[in-house]
């Protein structure tokens, strides 16, 4: 495949297609450009020849070829063209494109086929380049093999794993006596073993909530982590309590997201416990003193990378006509049959697109609200009808679901006794959840402020009546001409669609941020955004019209559900709020 510059991709379709189709948007003629010059190259006749199997030359089918005039005489070796190759219709690619709001919220990256390979970077706190870290351990009674039985410190503490973190939701109690850093617990291989590591706790991770532990020592014949995590279901305890099960491996902690105070020196003297990424009031941070810092060998960082392969889904569906609707509606009234059909097919490929789209960006969101909420405690649902705390629907993310407590809506009781709540005052609580949200996006995501927000028309419609709201007021740019829902306008900066796919009492609200195609965050990869092809059906000669689109939906980066946050607010049924 040929590559250029995209800058020259850009100057060279951008004009075309803006003559063309009128997009301005200098976002979507980028993408537009891209994939309009992937599939140039694809479709573009010449090439290789036979014996070579290549996009350009298929033997037994024959390469992509446009038919040539036939000449009269009695041989002819013009090509005739060939049915191997679907025409992609970048007018029809378009079409799709303008009918889903998770285009305006996404990143659109062209894949030049029908596979590709995303890379990320991390840095750890381990040296070594195994999950577990590789052995030995760092503590004298364990001497590395690799280096004749001899223990080399540099080399140990290169290759040890420093710290992980661990899932210990089957260990609830446990993970509920972790209060502060420091605490000593000891996991062992198994109940009785004595295989075990005493670790200290660090801290909760700042993106998932899972505990954090800095390596202490091994013992019974353990020198990594491995010993002690391999998969069975493995006993943990503080020397004396056994409080539970943990099933699952434990992963190294990743530097950007987690920063742990004390690795890079642990107060003056070294000696201080190690904390986790959130600040503590009641404590001071201070580097080391010179003199330790001079003889104190410093603890090194690991490089891990990972790769991700991505496989484009398919979405199909065909439309039939008759030969005499054909011949009717075109003679009768002069439509075109087939664009009719074609523009039925954009429109089902286009919802199924949207609603992918749309699904996977509020799944994230709900998935960083519920871990928010065990980080941190944030919680920003709202039940409306309620004084009383309830609890949300099980709403989905990708690998499972979860619920989260709904806080009731409590009445602010004035110095004379009564309540000054009304349905304006509800509204200015949906309005602050929303910007508190957008706030969260800023801190957890650490890349910019939220830039978007997608809802139903519920919701829409009680920000649109609240517009301008003088007593308290929010910015915002709503207006309240009827019909005027995508997008709404904005409040706080960000952007508000309507997805008209949304039921009336599903009030669910996602608010995003759409960055650069580079940062974290689901990005849309199309390889083939909308090809159509034209059959004649075998017996009854009619035709059939087939509407294809392969794309994949990437959630690129690390932590891409930091970008996105959802909230539910529950309300009266029928009502506005």
């Amino acid at each position: 495949m040929k590559q250029l510059n995209e800058q020259q991709i850009v100057e060279t379709w951008s004009p075309m297609i803006e003559s063309t189709t009128g997009v301005k948007d200098k976002n979507k003629l980028a993408w537009i450009s891209k994939y309009a010059h992937y599939h140039a190259l694809n479709e573009s006749m010449g090439g290789v020849s036979y014996p070579y199997s290549t996009l350009y030359n298929v033997p037994g089918i024959g390469s992509p070829a446009p038919a040539s005039a036939v000449s009269t005489g009695a041989l002819n070796n013009a090509p005739q063209g060939s049915g191997d190759k679907w025409p992609a219709l970048l007018p029809m690619s378009l079409q799709v494109a303008a009918r889903t709001v998770g285009f305006d919220i996404v990143n659109v990256v062209p894949m030049p086929g029908p596979t590709g390979v995303v890379s990320y970077l991390d840095y750890v706190y381990a040296g070594g380049k195994q999950p577990f870290g590789a052995p030995p351990a760092s503590s004298p009674s364990n001497p590395n093999p690799g280096v004749a039985g001899n223990y080399n410190p540099a080399y140990s503490a290169y290759e040890a794993p420093l710290a992980f973190k661990i899932n210990l939701s089957d260990a609830s109690a446990l993970k509920a006596s972790l209060t502060s850093a420091g605490q000593s617990v000891t996991f062992k291989a198994d109940a009785g073993s004595s295989v075990q590591l005493t670790a200290k706790y660090i801290g909760k991770s700042r993106i998932d909530g899972f505990p954090m532990f800095r390596v202490g020592t091994f013992s019974g014949g353990a020198s990594n982590l491995a010993d002690i995590f391999d998969g069975t279901a493995e006993v943990v305890n503080d020397a004396s309590t056994i409080y539970g099960r943990v099933p699952t491996y434990p992963t190294l902690i990743s530097t950007l997201e987690d920063q742990v105070q004390g690795f890079a020196g642990a107060g003056q003297k070294d000696t201080d416990e190690w904390s986790g990424t959130f600040v503590d009031g009641t404590k001071l941070y201070e580097p080391m003193e010179r003199g330790v810092g001079e003889m104190t060998y410093p603890r090194p960082l690991g490089l891990s990378v990972f790769t991700k392969f991505v496989e484009a889904g398919t979405y199909q569906v065909s439309v039939n006509v008759t030969q005499e609707q054909i011949q009717d509606l075109n003679k009768q009234w002069g439509i075109d049959v087939i664009a009719m059909v074609e523009n039925a097919g954009i429109n089902e490929i286009s919802q199924s697109i949207n609603k992918h789209i749309l699904s996977r960006v509020f799944g994230l969101g709900w998935q960083n609200h519920v871990k928010a909420n065990e980080a941190e405690g944030i919680n920003l649902n709202l039940d409306l009808t309620s004084t009383t705390d309830s609890t949300t629907p099980a709403f989905a993310y990708p690998g499972g679901s979860s619920t989260m407590t709904l806080p009731g809506y409590k009445s602010v009781p004035t110095a004379a006794g009564t309540h000054f709540e009304n349905e304006d005052t509800a509204i200015k609580r949906i309005m602050s959840r929303i910007l508190a949200a957008g706030n969260v996006i800023m801190q957890r995501g650490r890349r910019g402020p939220a830039n978007f927000i997608v809802t139903n028309i519920k919701i829409a419609t009680a920000l649109q009546t609240n517009s301008q709201y003088a007593f308290s007021p929010i910015a915002n740019t709503f207006n309240q001409n009827n019909g005027s829902l995508y997008p709404l306008g904005t409040i706080a900066g960000m952007t508000l669609y309507v997805d008209p796919n949304m039921q009336y009492e599903d009030t669910r609200v996602l608010v995003g941020r759409k960055g650069a195609a580079d940062e974290p965050g689901t990005i849309f990869c199309p390889y083939l955004m909308a090809e159509s092809v034209k059959l004649i059906t075998e017996g009854t000669g009619s035709p059939k019209v087939i509407i294809k689109t392969r794309y994949a939906l990437v959630d690129a980066g690390w932590h891409p559900e930091t970008q996105y946050l959802t909230l539910y607010f529950k309300t009266n049924v029928g009502g506005l709020i």
